[in-house]
């Protein structure tokens, strides 16, 4: 595979010497042909294309896919509060489906308090840390989940983007609660029977990851029952991530348009759509993914119909950087 020379400086500072362990695979999208390769430790190219990779947060596009296809069939209402499908909440205002999408509900990042936070780092500190442990597994569980949302009182108004794994998972709650399968078993029928995406999937993986100083690292864990597996449980190739891309312009999927349109202000250079960040220098969406020891990066043109992909097993690794030298340059 050719790179532009923004591209191969990327690749440079990937393989800095530091990282003895790279696997790192590329898809780019162009002319309606997909192309995917993969580099190992030494920088050479295999054919271990098919590698799958824990995607982190480019879960979050795929939950707000499927509430999308809820609400056009009349399911969901984007604009409707949260406390319209979830009994058992005060009587007071809730933030629409809609505000949770964009990350400007005014919910806090993570549904952490100081009081679950000391158990949590003493449990990462046994398992190694960050990269070892899930923080998300476990907790909130539902019960905890209605406690959050009971103590969280919130003005009706639109919050500055927060990005919130707890909005975005309530999200997938509902999305959940609506279809009468809960979350992740109708996440995982819809990516398979609604997509047609074989490798994706929301689960856990036996992949290894490595951490900053080269060490070793399980994935991240996910149960069944956690509430915030919208927000970060989903595994995928580099082919499916493309492949979906391809359905958010194709028309395939004619409800996936809505995840584009420009929903609030994100930063400087993007706009927020629903659960996709939005370039204001190109028509772009694109979403960063890290869980663990793994980071990918998921981009599109919807003009130009190009795509690109980029997954490693490294944690905190700039992928969106490498991801947009390679779009930039179809």
């Amino acid at each position: 595979m050719e790179f532009s020379a923004a591209s191969a400086r990327e690749l440079d500072r990937l393989y800095n010497g530091k990282r003895q362990h790279i696997e790192l695979t590329i898809g780019i999208l162009k002319d309606g042909k997909k192309e995917i390769v993969h580099y190992g430790p030494d920088r050479q190219e295999t054919d271990e294309t098919d590698l799958v990779y824990a995607a982190g947060s480019i879960c979050k596009p795929f939950t707000m896919s499927l509430a999308a296809k809820l609400i056009s069939e009349g399911k969901l209402d984007l604009d409707a509060p949260i406390n319209r499908y979830i009994e058992g909440l005060p009587d007071r205002y809730y933030p629409s489906l809609r505000r949770l999408a964009t990350h400007s509900s005014g919910f806090k990042t993570e549904p952490y308090t100081l009081l679950t936070t000391i158990p949590f780092f003493v449990k990462m500190n046994k398992e190694g840390g960050l990269f070892h442990t899930n923080p998300f597994r476990g907790y909130p569980n539902e019960e905890q989940m209605m406690e959050i949302l009971r103590n969280t009182k919130l003005e009706n108004r639109i919050y500055p983007f927060v990005y919130s794994n707890f909005g975005m998972s309530v999200l997938g709650y509902i999305a959940g609660k609506v279809s009468g399968e809960g979350f992740w078993d109708e996440m995982n029928r819809y990516i398979l029977e609604d997509l047609g995406l074989r490798h994706t999937f929301l689960g856990n993986i036996e992949m290894t990851g490595y951490d900053r100083k080269d060490n070793p690292c399980r994935c991240w864990q996910w149960e069944k029952e956690d509430i915030i597996a919208p927000a970060g449980a989903i595994n995928s190739t580099m082919e499916d991530l493309l492949d979906f891309a391809v359905m958010n312009f194709d028309g395939s999927h004619p409800y996936l348009y809505m995840n584009h349109q420009v929903n609030g202000l994100l930063d400087k250079e993007n706009d927020m759509g629903l659960a996709w960040r939005l370039s204001k220098k190109a028509p772009v969406s694109w979403h960063t993914g890290s869980a663990g020891a793994f980071s990918c990066w998921l981009g599109f043109d919807r003009v130009k119909k190009t795509a690109v992909s980029v997954g490693i097993n490294y944690g905190l690794v700039n992928a969106e950087q490498l991801g947009f030298a390679i779009l930039e340059s179809l």
